[in-house]
């Protein structure tokens, strides 16, 4: 599938440079592939016997499979309320950056206006620049905004629209703006516009009292089970989303169907900041210069929690892959590579 126009897709892939790569298992039975994920998924069960790991494939547009490796499980197929839930953290920001992006489509909020102009209380502060910053900003890393307290002053570590720095906080702003302007939640706003649509029936941004039974508590780099589970009252954009398998590979599904609302993806995916030779960063996801094809991505690192996803649009080929122990994410780029194929970079930047 095409989402990148060809002269963008082509001058980003350019600077892929000559990285060795595994082929895209795009063609390969559904058997095969199985038993490649066994083979690592399997492994790290052994080695991790009190961790989950929670396994879904994306091909030709559906979920082709799910699958859960855990002490109640070795690699069954598992759907619907069988599936565990984990915590994501931002994982939730593409999801809230489509938010945003549908919201731009309504006109309830510009990527180009000035936030200060929406809302002046949250962006008045001895310095001037913030007056500058847009939602365009927060939503690809470019504001300047650093990650704060909430109850300090707004700081500015470089000029607004300039230089890429990873801001949670930047969301979090972004969500008050557009809870102001539509007098919705954001746990409403995703409900109406995302989950519901795309048939996210287990995600939030809030807790659940269903979660009680179906979330998987996560596991520090020792081993030991992190016993106070945080449970958000109030959802926050950059790092409150609770999701299993099978609904985020819902979401990477629709970021990959070039029929799904076209005009917002076509905004959300272009890159818009270059990173490395190898990476950029669009509204949202993470942009890789992979061969044979551009891909997207995206982690999730929390106490508890690792996960990452990639998705190969033109391929329409990707992989969910969500875990509740903080040691398996080195283990995970093997286990995608030796499942689906292709390169990661980006499992090297951070």
């Amino acid at each position: 599938m095409q989402l990148w126009t060809p002269v963008v897709l082509a001058g980003f892939l350019a600077l892929g440079g000559c990285e060795p790569t595994s082929p895209l298992q795009k063609e390969t039975p559904q058997h095969q592939i199985i038993a490649r994920l066994d083979t690592h998924a399997k492994r790290i069960q052994r080695a991790n016997p009190d961790a989950s790991l929670s396994v879904a494939l994306v091909r030709d547009g559906k979920v082709e499979f799910i699958r859960l490796y855990d002490k109640s499980s070795r690699g069954k197929r598992v759907i619907g309320a069988q599936e565990p839930i984990f915590e994501v953290a931002s994982l939730g920001r593409p999801v809230f950056a489509y938010l945003t992006l549908k919201l731009v489509d309504l006109r309830i909020i510009s990527l180009e206006r000035p936030l200060y102009e929406y809302a002046p209380d949250l962006l008045d502060g001895a310095d001037p620049r913030l007056k500058r910053i847009t939602a365009r900003m927060l939503l690809s890393h470019t504001s300047g905004l650093v990650d704060m307290d909430e109850n300090e002053p707004l700081k500015l570590r470089q000029d607004p629209g300039t230089e890429f720095i990873l801001s949670g906080y930047g969301y979090a702003l972004l969500q008050q703006v557009l809870e102001r302007r539509t007098g919705m939640e954001l746990e409403t706003l995703a409900r109406i516009h995302v989950f519901e649509p795309l048939g996210m029936s287990s995600t939030s941004f809030r807790w659940r009292p269903a979660y009680d039974y179906r979330i998987r508590y996560g596991f520090d780099k020792s081993g030991r089970r992190i016993m106070e589970k945080k449970k958000p009252a109030i959802g926050n954009a950059a790092h409150s989303l609770h999701t299993t398998a099978g609904d985020y590979a819902r979401f990477l599904i629709a970021m990959m169907d070039e029929t799904n609302e076209p005009e917002v993806k076509e905004r959300m995916l272009q890159p818009h900041k270059p990173i490395t030779a190898k990476i950029s960063w669009s509204m949202g996801w993470g942009l890789q210069a992979t061969k044979p094809s551009s891909s997207i991505w995206h982690r999730a690192s929390t106490p508890g929690y690792r996960s990452y996803t990639v998705g190969y649009p033109q391929e329409d080929l990707g992989i969910v892959v969500l875990s509740n122990n903080e040691k398996l994410f080195e283990e995970i780029e093997p286990l995608i590579r030796g499942t689906i194929g292709g390169t990661l970079p980006s499992y090297h930047w951070f």
